[in-house]
C-alpha cells in the first residue's frame, strides 16, 4: 500500500477541518501549532520549525514537546545569529546562545541549509547523518515539510490548512516591527487557524505570499512531473491559492 501522510498547515481553513479524525494517521505539524494538540486529541507524528524569529520566542515550548510529547522526530534549523537579538526576543526574556537553543535528544535532527533554492525546488537532495540533514532550504516550512515526508518514504501527501494567503500583520494590527520581524500586542492573528496563533508577545518572521506561491507551482507544474513521478500531492485546504495547480479534495471525501 502506498505510504501516506498529512502536512497540516495553520492557515485559516483548518478550522473547518475536523482534527480528530487524524488521529491514526502520519503527520506534520508546524511552529505553534502545539497550542491545538489537545484540541486535536492527539500529538502529530513529526515537527518542523525553521524560522529563527519564530523559534527564538517559542523554543522553550519546542523543548518541552522534544522531552514531552509523543511526536517521533523534529526537524529544526540551527539557529546562528541569536547574539545579534536582545531580551524581547526570546521566549520569556531568557537569552539563549546558538548552541543551547535546543534539549539533547535525539528525537531532533538539526537543519543544515546547502542552499536557499527559490526557482528549482528539489526534494531528493536531502542527506541524513548524525542527527544532522544537509538539504536545500526553500523559504516555506510547508514545501520543507512535504520534503522531509519525501525523505521519510511517503509518497501520497495531503495538504491541510495550507491557504498561501496572507495579509501582511502590519496593516491590520499593531505590531512592532524590526525588519522581516514582528511581535505582536494582541491575540488578533487572522492568518491562521487561531487568533493567538501569532498572538501577543509573540515573535515571529514576516510571511511572503507571493514567494510561497512561487516556489509551490514552480514545483508542481516543473519539477513533479520530470523527477517525481512516485509522488501523488492532494489538496485539501479549501480556497487555497495553492489549489490554483493543485488537485483539490475535501477533507471528509478522502479520511473514509
Amino acid at each position: 500500500m502506498e505510504k501516506e501522510a498529512f502536512i497540516i498547515g495553520t492557515g485559516p481553513s483548518l478550522k473547518k477541518i475536523d482534527m480528530t479524525k487524524l488521529k491514526d494517521k502520519i503527520t506534520i505539524t508546524f511552529n505553534r501549532a502545539y497550542v491545538a494538540f489537545d484540541d486535536w486529541g492527539f500529538d502529530p507524528t513529526y515537527y518542523l520549525a525553521i524560522d529563527s524569529n519564530d523559534i527564538r520566542s517559542v523554543y522553550k515550548d519546542i523543548n518541552n514537546l522534544v522531552l514531552n510529547s509523543n511526536i517521533k522526530k523534529f526537524f529544526l534549523i540551527k539557529t546562528n545569529d541569536n547574539q545579534r537579538h536582545t531580551t524581547t526576543d526570546f521566549q520569556d526574556g531568557d537569552i539563549v546562545s546558538n548552541e543551547n537553543m535546543y534539549v539533547k535528544s535525539n528525537k531532533i535532527r538539526l537543519i543544515h541549509p546547502t542552499n536557499y533554492s527559490y526557482d528549482y525546488p528539489l526534494l531528493c537532495d536531502t542527506i541524513e547523518s548524525e542527527n544532522m540533514i544537509n538539504t536545500s532550504l526553500p523559504p516555506n516550512a510547508g514545501f520543507l515539510g512535504l520534503k522531509m515526508l519525501y525523505h521519510e518514504g511517503y509518497r501520497k501527501i495531503y495538504l491541510l490548512g495550507m491557504d498561501a494567503r496572507y495579509s501582511d500583520d502590519i496593516e491590520y494590527r499593531n505590531v512592532e516591527r524590526k525588519g522581516g520581524q514582528y511581535t505582536a500586542d494582541s491575540d488578533n492573528d487572522v492568518n491562521h487557524f487561531r487568533s493567538d496563533y501569532f498572538g501577543k508577545n509573540i515573535t515571529f518572521g514576516k510571511p511572503n505570499q507571493s514567494e510561497i506561491i512561487r516556489i509551490w507551482s514552480k514545483f508542481i507544474n516543473e519539477v513533479l512531473p520530470k523527477k517525481y513521478p512516485d509522488l501523488e500531492i492532494i489538496s485539501c485546504s479549501e480556497n487555497s491559492n495553492l489549489n490554483d495547480f493543485i488537485k483539490y479534495e475535501n477533507f471528509d471525501s478522502i479520511i473514509k
